[in-house]
């Protein structure tokens, strides 16, 4: 489950880096994929990962 888990958080950070600027006041969909990566990453802390391991699927330095 944590590697899919982990995929997603990824997938997400991707799609967040790479969305069109400039962003709109009512956007739905960038706080939509925001909030979905914030739970996906809670869940994985809970799991007990590592910081090192949210670090790096959380893009890093490369994070939107």
């Amino acid at each position: 489950m944590s590697a899919w888990i982990e995929k997603r958080i990824a997938e997400l950070s991707e799609e967040i880096r790479r969305y069109p600027a400039p962003i709109a006041r009512c956007d739905e969909q960038l706080p939509a994929l925001l909030e979905e990566r914030a739970r996906l990453v809670s869940q994985l802390e809970r799991q007990g990962c590592s910081a090192d391991a949210l670090w790096a699927n959380d893009g890093g330095f490369n994070a939107a």
